[in-house]
């Protein structure tokens, strides 16, 4: 796919960005690049903020909030009504947005045109609620004379960081409950994958039913991201993204105001447990495309994988197959079903974890473990086996199309209890069809999201999130629209 091609099937000048309602340029003149990981060539050029910029959308975006007809006039109903049209402008254009979607982020056509249903259908769940924000009327035990009763309110100015691999589907996780709810919204793709968030912001304002200032838009780097999070007009903020930058950012908004966090999703090292009842067959090939879905490129991957010491040698060749048999080619192709990985720094990090997994953790190769197709930022599904549960291919996160399978186990009791331990608490999945085990793993596993029989899919209307290093707080699902709302309790003294 040619730069041409590419820009002028976008509706807005790249090199701009979307502030009070209006297409501005930086105040910096310096741009970036962005680039197709299939072949790392350029596609498009963007805007590079500033602090500067920084500012004047969270000005925009405080003054919508405190002195604009979104949450002073507009009712529940109209809120609603402007979330629909959203959703029927994403649905008209999908066909564009999935294209950009495919080449800036390498990801296979169909499982793009997947990630725009999730995006269509989260709008339009949220939509639902924003007429149904309610309070409580409360009997007083002090005095027969007072009234209590509890509003519900918009938070205020929300900060959205986001994360390059889902770039449209993570917008609307974040931008949908908040702007339901009545919040107004300064948001930071990332770098790597800005293209539909600006093609959002296009389709937002021509729906003519968002007022200047609600949804904002700051393109940019880490310096952008910082001015974002310690701005002391944001009431709340919402990260996705690695453990390190999550907990600066949580350091920066304790440090200079004391912002309510949204929800940090940080990742995890999901693992997966295949017991001996299992359909073998249709477990490799779920278990493969758990982890190589996105390249590997996945919070919830799962890259930890526990196989029955029982049914561990008639396994192995059953996931080598699977990983064998995925098919890489140009993204936009109908039948790929893996891409490259986002950038040449992530192509470069998971090198590296693969020959760490070969020459620190001593792990055996099954399949895999070199670059593909001999361009762009290709590596092949990548199987390690007899991997020891401590090494660090197994227990840190490569966000890579690499897969640990660890030592035999015998005894699930053992599994629960080593992963309890983990620093990561996001997901995990169990294969099996035994209800006492399932039972078990499922209530004394500690994860946000517990798979059966399955791993990945993920719904609107059940919440996502996870523990300890993975993060806190939930995205989707009414969890997610509570959080963007705050409890004001009211006593009237009727004597």
């Amino acid at each position: 796919m040619t730069l041409t091609s590419i820009v002028n099937k976008l509706p807005f000048d790249e090199k701009l960005t979307f502030i009070n309602g209006k297409w501005v340029a930086s105040s910096s003149a310096t741009t970036s690049k962005v680039e197709n990981p299939d072949t790392g060539e350029e596609i498009a050029t963007v805007a590079e903020c500033t602090a500067k910029d920084v500012e004047q959308a969270v000005q925009a975006a405080h003054t919508a909030f405190y002195d604009g007809p979104w949450v002073n006039e507009f009712s529940g109903a109209q809120r609603r009504d402007a979330l629909l049209a959203l959703a029927t402008a994403i649905e008209e254009h999908r066909s564009n947005i999935e294209l950009i979607e495919s080449i800036n982020t390498g990801k296979p056509i169909a499982d793009v045109r997947g990630e725009l249903d999730d995006t269509i259908d989260l709008f339009r769940h949220f939509a639902g609620y924003a007429d149904k924000v309610e309070g409580r009327h409360i009997s007083s035990q002090a005095s027969a004379n007072l009234q209590a009763y509890t509003t519900k309110e918009p938070v205020g100015v929300v900060g959205f960081i986001n994360a390059f691999n889902y770039p449209i589907c993570l917008l609307a996780w974040k931008v949908a409950p908040a702007l339901a709810a009545g919040c107004t919204v300064v948001f930071k793709p990332g770098p790597q994958t800005p293209l539909t968030t600006q093609y959002f912001a296009y389709l937002l304002e021509q729906t003519g039913l968002f007022p200047p200032g609600v949804f904002n838009v700051v393109l940019g780097g880490a310096e952008v991201g910082q001015a974002l999070v310690e701005h002391d007009l944001v009431d709340k903020v919402g990260f996705t993204g690695s453990v390190a930058t999550g907990k600066n950012v949580i350091r920066s908004t304790a440090s200079t105001h004391m912002v309510r966090m949204a929800s940090v999703e940080l990742g995890g090292k999901s693992p997966g447990v295949v017991m001996p009842d299992a359909d073998l067959d249709k477990t490799a090939r779920l278990v493969v495309m758990g982890c190589m879905s996105n390249a590997g490129m996945n919070c919830n991957a799962l890259t930890r994988l526990w196989v029955h010491r029982s049914i561990y040698d008639k396994f192995l060749p059953k996931i080598k197959a699977a990983a064998e048999a995925l098919k890489l080619d140009t993204p936009q192709l109908e039948d790929t079903e893996m891409g490259p990985l986002i950038d040449r720094r992530q192509y470069e990090r998971v090198l590296e974890y693969i020959r760490i997994g070969k020459e620190e953790d001593c792990a055996s190769v099954l399949t895999g473990g070199e670059p593909a197709l001999g361009r762009g930022f290709w590596i092949q599904p990548t199987v390690f086996y007899n991997v020891d549960p401590k090494a660090r291919i197994a227990t840190e996160e490569i966000f890579g199309p690499v897969l640990s399978v660890l030592q035999p186990f015998d005894n699930l009791d053992d599994v629960i209890e080593i992963e309890r331990k983990s620093e990561f608490g996001l997901a995990a999945s169990i294969f099996s069809h035994n209800h006492r085990d399932i039972t078990k793993f499922t209530r004394r596993l500690r994860c946000g999201t517990i798979w059966v029989n399955t791993h990945n899919p993920l719904y609107s209307f059940l919440p996502f999130g996870g523990f300890r290093n993975s993060g806190f707080g939930r995205e989707m699902g009414y969890e997610s629209f509570d959080g963007y709302l705050v409890s004001k309790a009211i006593i009237d003294d009727l004597s």
